[in-house]
């Protein structure tokens, strides 16, 4: 059996070989191992089960997590309110005081720096006028819930502790991202959690965006990993029904463009009053006085927002180059008004009085009057059997395992696959990972590493372990202060910075893949050239180091695991020992060298080699960042 091709195929459909990997698949057949890999549900993986069922707020329903989101606004508003009394008192007490000192009636002037603050406060609680009627309130759409830099000098450790760990819905995206970890470096079911970093890249969601912090758990749990192995239609409905990509590309906004009438904006301004005070409590800020009906008009409310329009076109199905128009996004836009969420349970909800129900033409397909919902269906159905989609969903996936630059023969057979099997996602997936390209020593390190992948691979090949969790109180407080570093929230980042001991997750922060935080909807990109930089190197060189010299606050390193009893005393065996376990034998000459220069002693000094240095060193080296 090749074992080269077994090393390839371990460093692309896996985060990377664990010691003694190579010589199982070489046992049990690399076929084999491709079809087990193919079919997680019959791969044991219960413990890894077990740790990720220790994360709490993963195991929250959508409800439940809407309501961490709520709370914490709450707690926003709450200490808001409290300020602009504290201003209030403190501005009314100048203001007599000043009335005194000029020997005049005291004038109510103080009380603007605190309507100010009132006013700051419902500004921050208060929604945009619903689009669509009652059916749309939207009190904490407009707001993220992040705790402000608190001022806790005055605090003790405890209190301090006890103040950063309240933040749920902040402390949401640090389990979130650990939890990723733990699977990548743990699961026996490795490629799912490669194919399940693909497609949440290929959907991607911002969770510093608005509510996403906490939609993204149920985004993650709900919508992409149930829905890896069957069929591409399925997926992008979950992905359009999703709260977290309707929020994150804002069609929870998309609505009808339509009338309203004095006395339904009336009974608006009433129902979003209700609706606050239910959700918030004492919190809610103080509803605005009420314009009388006589000086309201009727006036347009709501309409169509294009982004997630475009964006299922352009990087979920069709591709920039699908054949897609502006016509065609406006029509799409059209045909998804309505699709929003509830903001009670945090689920998907249609709202048909928000919804255009005008004919539609989509890519040349007609879309008949009074559709509703279906509308949206129709358009996930014309997309998901385009030709463009094939095409382009196949070349995304081969770029993934194959090459940055997939030839165009591999990509039009395996987008004749994704056709033929109405987008079934295992078959697409196999008919890549058993074709000639996919296993030709051509594709045989071709690829550099992300850094989310150079880490993972690093801690796996090192026998390193992970902590899922540290010991109470720190499991609540690491969640919540990694979450607002991601926020870029108060003094979290710098904190983060400043540790000893940083986490795995903060150093694939810092070399600029923050897990489930990138920006722009493209998600990171693919292609190699991304992460190679001068700069880039140095950073991976520096988190090797602190990995092997056991700096990092949530793994284990030793370098035993490595060595398996080689003596120190024999630099050349120390050398072939750590090349073989963590580069399989593939290295340079030039690497070779520069090992052999800066890592082991020179001979006859009567020193022992420094094992750990010499780890860092190949795991910095060109051969580990390639996969």
């Amino acid at each position: 059996m090749d074992r080269d091709q077994i090393i390839h195929v371990l460093n692309r459909i896996t985060f990377g070989p664990r010691p003694g990997d190579v010589e199982m698949v070489e046992k049990m057949g690399l076929n084999n191992y491709i079809e087990q890999q193919l079919h997680p549900e019959t791969i044991d993986d219960s413990a890894t089960d077990q740790e990720i069922a220790k994360f709490e707020i993963l195991q929250m329903n959508s409800t439940q997590l809407n309501n961490l989101y709520v709370d914490d606004l709450k707690k926003i508003l709450k200490k808001a309110k409290k300020d602009a009394e504290k201003k209030l008192a403190a501005d009314s007490a100048a203001g007599v005081q000043v009335a005194a000192n000029n020997n005049a009636p005291g004038q109510p002037a103080a009380m603007a720096p605190a309507a100010n603050a009132q006013e700051t406060m419902q500004a921050a609680a208060t929604p945009a006028p619903p689009a669509g009627g009652q059916e749309q309130i939207e009190p904490q759409a407009q707001v993220q819930p992040p705790p402000p830099a608190p001022d806790d000098k005055h605090l003790t450790m405890a209190e301090k502790i006890a103040q950063a760990s309240q933040w749920r819905s902040v402390a949401a995206i640090g389990q979130l991202e650990q939890a990723k970890l733990v699977r990548a470096i743990n699961s026996n079911r490795q490629l799912q959690e490669v194919l399940a970093d693909f497609w949440n890249n290929h959907f991607n969601v911002d969770v510093k965006k608005k509510m996403c912090d906490v939609l993204k758990v149920a985004d993650d749990r709900d919508v992409i990993r149930p829905h890896i192995w069957g069929k591409f239609r399925d997926l992008l409905e979950a992905d359009a029904k999703s709260p977290a990509m309707l929020v994150y590309l804002d069609n929870a906004t998309n609505t009808v463009a339509r009338d309203v009438t004095p006395e339904e904006q009336m009974r608006q301004q009433q129902k979003q009053a209700e609706v606050m005070k239910q959700m918030l409590g004492d919190a809610a800020p103080p509803a605005p006085a009420p314009v009388p009906i006589g000086q309201l008009k009727t006036k347009k409310q709501g309409g169509i927002n294009e982004n997630y329009a475009r964006e299922i076109m352009e990087l979920h199905t069709l591709g920039v180059d699908g054949g897609y128009t502006q016509q065609d996004v406006q029509e799409v836009a059209r045909c998804f008004t309505g699709w929003s969420i509830d903001k009670t349970t945090g689920e998907f909800a249609f709202h048909a009085r928000q919804h255009d129900d005008g004919a539609k033409v989509v890519l040349g397909h007609n879309i008949p009057a009074g559709g509703g919902m279906q509308d949206g269906e129709m358009v996930l159905d014309i997309l998901a059997s385009h030709p463009s989609t094939a095409h382009f969903i196949s070349k995304e996936l081969c770029q993934r395992f194959v090459a940055d630059d997939p030839s165009p023969a591999l990509v039009d057979r395996i987008a004749a696959v994704f056709t033929q099997t109405g987008g079934d996602l295992r078959q697409v997936t196999y008919a890549i990972l058993t074709s000639p390209e996919f296993l030709s020593p051509a594709s045989y390190g071709n690829k550099v590493k992300s850094p989310f992948e150079f880490t993972v691979s690093a801690v796996r090949a090192t026998s390193s372990t992970i902590i899922a969790q540290q010991p109470p109180p720190f499991d609540k407080l690491t969640p919540a202060i990694e979450g607002g570093a991601i926020l870029g929230r108060g003094q979290a980042a710098d904190r983060m910075a400043q540790r000893p001991r940083q986490s795995l997750n903060w150093h694939i922060y810092e070399l600029g893949e923050p897990l489930f935080a990138c920006t722009p909807p493209t998600g990171y990109k693919e292609v190699s050239s991304t992460w190679v930089s001068p700069g880039a190197l140095i950073e991976r060189l520096n988190f090797a180091m602190a990995l092997t010299g056991q700096k990092l606050s949530d793994v284990t390193f030793s370098p035993s695991k490595v060595l398996a009893g080689i003596d120190l005393d024999k630099p050349e065996d120390v050398l072939n020992q750590c090349v073989a376990v963590l580069l399989q034998n593939k290295v340079s000459d030039t690497t070779r060298k520069v090992l052999e220069q800066t890592a082991l002693p020179a001979p006859g000094d009567g020193q022992t080699v420094n094992p750990s240095k010499l780890i860092a060193l190949i795991i910095g080296s060109p051969e580990f960042q390639r996969k």
